[in-house]
């Protein structure tokens, strides 16, 4: 932005040519001066010694002599005026390293306007909105840590958030010290830091000499200034030194030494930053005392004078506790109305007590000055900042700002002029509006309450000379606050019932379009360095050209089972495996940057056939990506603010947590991963408090709730969400657990746990099925609409018969009973009848096993094509582990593979060795086959969460074979070169037998090498000793190959086990849950007929009606369909969600009773918080009877 800046070097040449731009030397003598013979370290009244003044011109001596006068007195004191001073060119300026303190001296008569040109050139002519003078304690001065980090902290957040120059005595101790090394913390501790201004004011001849003599040798200036010691050095100086933590240090002159600073240019310096220019910036000032001795009396007194507020730090000593307890006293509790002024014996005592050791001369003056400060009239600009009452010293300086600027104004809403003309009204609102850009510019909300308050109220009455204007600003400020991320801004202006519509131009998709790509695109821009980074690295470039990527993002964070919401383009089966491909695989399947010419028009077709509303879209819509916009731009407050306005909001928060979730997965830092699983798990837990609150008031309908798709965030599901994200604390929910029992148990009754009635069910297993129907009743606890609503209720009312074989085949058409029959018969076959062509007789379980394996394998690539059509891929890739993903994957299709391989070999020739290899390959995969029936131990809660503590320990097991490897590799390498020389036969087969085979079985306790090594040891004795010392060799090797892999290693091994396994039995609700969820949707997406080999069947009826769909599509177009309608192919093909959606704002009126009820700062998180403070002060009710009736209505149909 200031590529072409001047340095201050220059800054100061181009200055110095102004004619009051000068500095201030002593000019009682000059460079000519002599000194006493008898006495050479003589000084000038000045200080300075007489031979070592830097004067170049005439001085006093020098005229006196031109006189006649040779005897020149040496005056008594140094006159302040300009008769023993005179102006110089200013010579020392320059910039401190490494720190980059700039410094100037210049002299104290200069006038102010000059300085401040100067420094704001210097900051690149960017005037501060905020001067923050802090003064007070100097020497010896000392604050609780608790107070101390506080009050740095307080000071540094309003310095940054509202661009403020600080003021202080740029010294190095005190308070001036204190802010100096609280700035230099801060731009260490962040990232990227704002540059924060901190400009020390002080006399040349307060800091000690060798600071004066490091200044000038910094400094280049012409004239070079005198670079020696201007004191004897056997002075011994206890002055102070400049703080090097400033960004600016002017150091005034006024021609003498050990002179101190008045605070006269300090308020001249404001009252210049303040001026009002014409230009319409507004500069605000206010000084906080910390601690402080009376003569920070007059700093007070000029700001009270100039009508600046106060800020007291109450806690940090002596003058700031003084005043602090003599407000308080003379205040009501609240501090809200100031009593009285304080009387001559309370500032007495008051003095005694925090100044025991005044004089009494300055006792009395100080005593003057704070009955003069604390008058009744001044007292609104006197405010105290408490550890144990206030929130933190930023909000206590804002709010100092926003009551003196009140009070000057009188814009305080009980004192409005009824009255006023309109012109007047005019002038009044425009002053409001400067106080409402300030505390949205500075996040101070209290600050304008009143105001916007005020304003919500003449809306309501229809003013109607300022109606108009007033929805104008009303959208100004909203979009400022969405782009500065004021959340609390935002949640005013939704619950005052804003119109999110009127912040589109136009009423069209284009212009809605463009609102939402430049919201990305300018809050992108508003953000700091840190975060732009952050945003960047985790979401990606933000310059959207269109809102299709919107979707490419939503299909990367959340998953592919995330439908569009902004592009009917990326709804096209082709086109999505791209966009899969591209996200998940690499990037070499096309870019998401191009976009048609007439793609606007599609996605305008799109949204008209998808919103079922007369406008092409609708406040919802807005929230909807609002949410989004903040979800992706990393701003969870404001996240959390329009999550309690979004419809659906459970599936918001479910959203909100998939993409911090992999906002943290992909984060590169360890802090950055731990802030984003918090709030991930933030929002997962205000799911769960939503759909618990739902389940509190209709069981129905919250389960319902889970499985309804919304088409507002892609046709997902809640359930989907939780699964695909692993929302363990949604799964925890009993709403959950009961949606999962209602569809499992599906046609069975949900009372049924008796004893008598599991005995019942284990005979009718016993028995085939055929006593099943006596004992198995169908709960209709849900609905038709619920999630049975697949069922055929119509022949219900049939008779006995019919009732008998419908659920005999319902039972039947379990998947363990029809799979444990396909492995009894493999098994039998296995077992009795494999015999070689040469007896060609192909027995029956043979014919059945292959029709069997085949048909398994049609009906699973069906399902894989099913879910990704219907978008419920949600399980795909679930392991969250590549390696994993890959293991599961080589399992899902290794059994197929390994059946259809035994099967060339079966019937590739009449050898039998192929025979014996076909036996040897279809016994493997029967293994397998077994070890896949396994799946059915997840619908028991206790054995379920043991397949994911095999799961564990399985990866757990991987990371240890590569020690173990190279445990056994080492040792049978090493013996087998020196017990087996030149025996092992060099090829794959001997290698592996020779050297890990026998290594291998030591990890069981085999250890067949040593009575081998016994043998030799014995053997070679008795020959000579031949061997032996090969034989001892392995033998020691061998001990500590025992000791290494069965004692350290699996021992270790043993341990991590027990880890795993104790880390999955915490969470065993959430595994056996997460685990559930796949068999129970398998089960309920099953066709009917599924029992192999006669799911053929319904795989030729499927093929039938789709034929017949594409066939008569262009015939059947214009037929009039029945609500109540339902597809065949939807009886055959069912999808685990519920497709109508009457029911869309149910989790909206359920839960809205938490935003109403909340009344304490500790309800439910942190968040809670800032929702219980903005209800308590908003000027709406909450309106239960209107969303109570609408919530009775809708949980009792």
């Amino acid at each position: 932005m200031h590529e072409h800046r001047q340095s201050w070097e220059d800054l100061i040449i181009k200055h110095s040519g102004y004619p009051k731009f000068k500095s201030r030397t002593c000019c009682i003598y000059n460079s000519r001066s002599r000194h006493p013979v008898n006495d050479p370290d003589k000084l000038c009244p000045c200080g300075r010694m007489i031979r070592r003044h830097s004067l170049l011109g005439d001085c006093l001596e020098s005229t006196e002599a031109k006189r006649g006068n040779t005897e020149f007195q040496t005056p008594d004191r140094f006159l302040d005026g300009k008769k023993h001073s005179v102006e110089v060119p200013i010579n020392v300026f320059g910039t401190l390293q490494p720190s980059g303190c700039k410094f100037l001296r210049i002299d104290a008569r200069s006038p102010m306007e000059n300085i401040f040109q100067l420094i704001l050139e210097d900051c690149g002519t960017q005037k501060p909105a905020l001067i923050l003078s802090v003064y007070g304690g100097a020497k010896y001065f000392t604050m609780a840590e608790r107070l101390e980090k506080e009050f740095i902290r307080g000071v540094i957040d309003a310095a940054t958030m509202a661009n403020a120059w600080i003021l202080t005595t740029g010294i190095d101790n005190g308070i001036s010290k204190l802010v100096g090394e609280g700035i230099s913390h801060y731009s260490l501790l962040r990232e990227y830091p704002n540059k924060v201004k901190c400009i020390g004011m002080t006399m040349w001849g307060t800091i000690n000499e060798n600071t004066r003599l490091r200044l000038k040798h910094t400094s280049n200036g012409n004239p070079p200034p005198l670079c020696e010691r201007q004191i004897p050095s056997k002075i011994e100086e206890d002055r102070e030194t400049i703080e090097l933590n400033h960004t600016h240090c002017i150091l005034f002159d006024s021609g003498k030494l050990y002179d101190y600073l008045s605070d006269s240019q300090r308020n001249q310096f404001v009252i210049e930053a303040c001026k009002d220019t014409g230009d319409g910036h507004t500069c605000y000032a206010v000084t906080i005392i910390v601690e402080g001795g009376t003569g920070s009396l007059e700093i007070l007194e000029n700001d009270i004078t100039g009508k600046r507020p106060i800020v007291l730090i109450q806690g940090s000593g002596r003058l700031a506790d003084l005043l602090a307890m003599l407000v308080e006293q003379t205040s009501n509790p609240d501090r809200t109305q100031y009593c009285r002024d304080p009387d001559q014996h309370e500032i007495q005592q008051a003095l005694g007590r925090f100044f025991p050791d005044l004089p009494d001369s300055e006792g009395s003056t100080a005593k003057n000055q704070i009955q003069k400060i604390l008058k009744k009239e001044n007292r609104h600009l006197l405010h105290v900042f408490s550890m144990d009452r206030d929130r933190n010293v930023a909000e206590t300086i804002f709010k100092a700002i926003f009551t003196a600027t009140e009070k000057k104004t009188k814009l305080e809403y009980n004192q409005r002029n009824k009255n006023e003309s309109l012109e007047q009204e005019k002038q009044r609102r425009q002053d409001e509006d400067k106080l409402v850009d300030l505390a949205l510019e500075w996040n101070y909300f209290d600050g304008v309450l009143q105001i916007l308050q005020a304003r919500q109220g003449e809306l309501i009455k229809k003013k109607k000379d300022f109606i108009q204007v007033d929805i104008a600003r009303q959208k100004q400020l909203f979009l400022k606050s969405l782009e500065r991320k004021r959340s609390t801004f935002i949640e005013y202006f939704l619950i005052s019932g804003f119109d999110l519509l009127s912040l589109v131009e136009n009423d069209d998709i284009p212009s809605y379009q463009k609102f939402i790509l430049e919201l990305y695109n300018t809050s992108y821009k508003e953000m700091n360095k840190s975060h732009k980074n952050r945003v960047t690295m985790l979401f990606g470039a933000t310059s959207f050209s269109s809102m299709q990527e919107i979707d490419y993002k939503l299909n990367k964070f959340v998953g592919s089972f995330f439908g569009s919401i902004c592009s009917s383009k990326n709804d096209s089966f082709l086109n999505r495996i791209k966009i899969d491909l591209n996200n998940r695989v690499c990037t070499c399947y096309g870019s998401n940057e191009h976009v048609e010419e007439n793609y606007e028009l599609k996605v305008i077709q799109h949204i008209t056939k998808v919103y079922p509303t007369e406008s092409s879209y609708t406040k919802h819509h807005i929230l909807r990506d609002l949410f989004l916009w903040s979800i992706f731009m990393d701003m969870p407050e404001m996240a959390k603010v329009l999550l309690f306005h979004v419809r659906s909001r459970v599936c918001a928060a479910l959203i909100a947590s998939a993409i911090y979730k992999n906002y943290s997965k992909l984060s590169p830092t360890v802090d950055m991963r731990d802030k984003f699983q918090t709030q991930s798990l933030d929002f997962e837990i205000y799911a769960s408090m939503f759909i618990d609150k739902c389940y509190e008031y209709n069981e129905k309908r919250a389960c319902e709730l889970l499985l309804r798709q919304i088409p507002l965030f892609g046709n997902v599901t809640c359930m989907q969400l939780a699964i695909s994200s692993a929302s363990s604390k949604l799964l925890e929910t009993a709403c959950f657990d009961q949606t999962l029992n209602q569809v499992w148990f599906d046609k069975l009754s949900l009372s049924n746990h008796q004893l008598k009635v599991k005995v019942s069910r284990t005979l009718a297993i016993m028995t085939v099925g055929l006593i099943a129907p006596c004992i198995n009743t169908k709960d209709d606890a849900l609905s038709q609409d619920g999630i049975n609503y697949y069922v055929d209720e119509g022949n219900s009312k049939k008779g006995k018969l019919t009732t008998y074989w419908r659920r005999f085949r319902y039972f039947h058409e379990s998947p363990m009973i029809n799979y444990l029959w396909f492995l009894l018969v493999f098994s039998y076959m296995m077992l009795y009848h494999l015999d070689g062509r040469d007896t060609f007789n192909i027995h029956w379980t043979e014919i059945y096993v292959i029709i069997t394996v085949s048909s398994m394998l049609c009906e699973e690539g069906r399902k894989l094509y099913h879910e990704y059509d219907t978008r419920m891929t949600e399980r795909w890739g679930s392991t969250g582990s590549t390696a994993l993903t890959l293991l599961s994957n080589i399992f899902y299709i290794l059994p197929y593979f390994l059946f259809y391989l035994g099967l060339g070999f079966r019937y590739g020739s009449y050898n039998e060795d192929l025979l014996t290899t076909a036996r040897i390959i279809w016994a493997l995969d029967l293994e397998l086959w077994y070890l896949r029936s396994l799946k059915f131990v997840i619908a028991l809660k206790f054995l379920g969460p043991k397949l994911f503590m095999l799961q564990n320990m399985l990866r757990d097991l991987f990371a240890f074979v590569y020690m173990i490897f190279i445990a056994i590799a080492a040792y049978g390498v090493v013996s087998r070169a020196l017990i087996y020389y030149k025996e092992v036969p060099f090829t794959s087969r001997g290698i592996f037998s020779g050297i890990f085979y026998e290594p291998y079985w030591f990890i069981h306790g085999e250890v067949s090498d040593k009575d081998l090594l016994d043998e030799r040891i014995m053997n070679g004795t008795n020959d000579g000793g031949k061997g032996v010392a090969e034989a001892t060799a392995t033998h020691i090797l061998l001990g500590f190959h025992m000791l290494f892999i069965n004692v350290l290693l699996l021992n270790l091994l043993v341990a991590v086990f027990a880890d795993s396994i104790g880390k999955v039995q915490e969470n065993t609700e959430f595994y056996w849950r997460y685990q559930r969820y796949s068999f129970v949707r398998e089960y309920f997406e099953h066709l009917p007929l599924s029992y192999p080999p006669l799911i053929i069947i319904s795989h030729i009826i499927l093929i039938i009606l789709n034929i017949k769909n594409i066939c008569c599509s262009s015939v059947c177009r214009h037929r009039i369909v029945r609500d109540d309608h339902l597809p065949i192919s939807k009886k055959f093909t069912r999808i685990f969600r519920l497709e109508n959606d009457p029911f869309t704002i149910v989790d909206f009126a359920a839960t809205f009773p938490i935003k109403c009820t909340m009344t304490s700062d500790q309800t439910i998180g942190p968040f809670f918080s800032l929702k219980s403070w903005i209800y308590r002060r908003s000027p709406l009710s909450c309106a239960p009877t209107s969303y109570g009736y609408i919530l009775k209505q809708m949980l009792t149909k």
